[in-house]
């Protein structure tokens, strides 16, 4: 039941996520607390509290021409559940359950994903504070999946603005 829960409870921050991210800050009450080259930095809150988040798009997106919705990559922060740097990538499609190969690499040092729908997070959570660490350090991220159709796609995203992105959210939602 537990897990359960879990899983509804990241599918609906996906979609609150995505939806805060894809529409004007006002429309979805989130405040734009900056934004730092590619990376946008929000602040909103639910009946948990006050939950901020880095939103950032690929640069690139392989193979081009395919029809998906928006793209995001995400790192979120929840006071009211103390969760801090939660990973999870908005994908565009939904994900091939058969062979649910996803990865997020940062400048080549790759972490296995789970998925659920058309989002996934990073299996371990143990590994969060590593890979955000590493976002930090690091100059591209690229993430690659299988759609249901079997399309594999590589998103490739510029770091660039992620430490000042991360900082806005780290001293919103201290």
């Amino acid at each position: 039941m537990t897990k359960l829960v879990s899983g509804l409870v990241r599918v609906v921050i996906a979609a609150a996520v995505t939806l805060a991210a894809a529409l004007p800050a006002t429309a979805q009450q989130a405040t734009n607390l900056g934004s730092f080259n590619q990376w946008t930095a929000w602040k909103s809150s639910d009946a948990n509290g006050v939950i901020c988040y880095i939103s950032g798009q690929p640069q690139d997106m392989q193979p081009a021409g395919v029809n998906r919705d928006p793209v995001h990559f995400l790192i979120i922060h929840r006071s009211g559940l103390g969760t801090k740097n939660e990973v999870q990538t908005i994908i565009g499609y939904p994900f091939n359950t058969k062979t649910p190969n996803v990865s997020a690499s940062v400048d080549g040092k790759a972490y296995s994903m789970v998925i659920e729908g058309t989002a996934a997070w990073l299996a371990s959570s143990g590994d969060e504070t590593t890979f955000v660490a590493a976002l930090k350090k690091g100059s591209k991220l690229v993430v690659k999946g299988t759609s249901q159709r079997g399309t594999n796609t590589i998103d490739t995203y510029s770091l660039s603005g992620v430490t000042a992105a991360m900082t806005a959210i780290d001293q919103a939602c201290a």
